[in-house]
């Protein structure tokens, strides 16, 4: 038996009197769940939760191809939260639970989640279980757990499906979600940025305003303004090295390095070097150009 149709059998297999939800962020693998969802005949509402940080022209995409989908919008935005919590990190995802998962409290929801792509995730069953007490027994239900990405740009070729234009030049993206996201490694938080930087911009206001707002924190105490804290959050480096910087002997000037290399450069048109086909279904990041080394 093939993977579309043990992912359709799955579905089908798990399905009860309740409806699933389905989680469609307009990336490649949530297309591919929405088609086999609806291939299996099984009840769901396919939701976007709009996290006002992916990429422009996401909601538009989503509306001309995939008119199914509910699209629902934050009572705060993102650079909100950031103004009133400071920065998002691995440890601190307030963004992913006021933005997107609470969409899924108690309820029991497809999504697009493979083993490959963490070893965090290769350990995750196809019906997996969110012990959080405050997800209220939400269960993650995995259909391509065990897909590979050839098999997921094959499966998109084979059936014709529409695609996110940033999964190709001159964007070569490989993944499509929060531009800037703590969990991303730290060359592709940079390479997204400057990629869009108007979302760097807002970032630099809202934790302009959380500094300027809490004068006591952390933040406010150790760095000299805005652009030095996102200096230090763009490149997840620790106080001391931040120290050492500010100590040197030509200087640091955080906002000078961040304009010229984020602002004043027209990424879009070099930020993908190279771009490979991962044999013919799809693109594939070969390196990225990212001009200055932050660290």
């Amino acid at each position: 038996m093939n993977k579309e149709q043990q992912s359709i059998d799955f579905l089908r297999k798990l399905e009860t009197d309740e409806p699933y939800c389905l989680s469609f962020s307009g990336g490649k693998d949530s297309v591919v769940i929405l088609d086999l969802a609806e291939r299996a005949g099984v009840r769901f509402t396919a939701t976007y939760a709009n996290t006002t940080v992916d990429p422009p022209g996401t909601i538009s995409f989503i509306k001309n191809n995939y008119p199914q989908v509910v699209i629902r919008h934050p009572e705060k935005s993102f650079f909100q939260l950031v103004s009133e919590k400071g920065f998002p990190s691995r440890m601190r995802r307030f963004c992913c639970e006021k933005l997107k998962e609470r969409y899924g409290i108690g309820k029991r929801t497809i999504e697009g989640m493979r083993a490959e792509e963490s070893s965090k995730r290769a350990l995750y069953e196809p019906e997996q279980c969110d012990s959080r007490k405050w997800m209220k027994g939400a269960k993650h239900i995995l259909p391509i757990l065990s897909w590979t990405e050839n098999d997921v740009w094959r499966y998109i070729r084979k059936r014709g499906l529409p695609y996110s234009k940033y999964y190709d030049p001159p964007y070569c993206l490989t993944r499509h979600g929060c531009v800037g996201c703590p969990l991303a490694p730290v060359h592709q938080m940079q390479a997204e940025y400057k990629l869009i930087p108007g979302y760097a911009r807002q970032m630099i206001r809202s934790i302009g305003k959380y500094m300027e707002n809490k004068p006591n924190n952390a933040l406010a105490r150790n760095f000299s303004d805005p652009y030095e804290a996102f200096y230090f959050y763009l490149n997840e480096m620790s106080m001391q090295d931040i120290r050492r910087l500010k100590k040197g002997l030509f200087g640091f000037n955080a906002k000078q390095i961040i304009e010229k290399e984020i602002f004043q450069t027209k990424t879009v048109l070099y930020v993908a070097v190279s771009c490979r086909r991962i044999r013919g279904y799809g693109y594939k990041l070969g390196s990225w150009l990212t001009g200055y080394v932050f660290q």
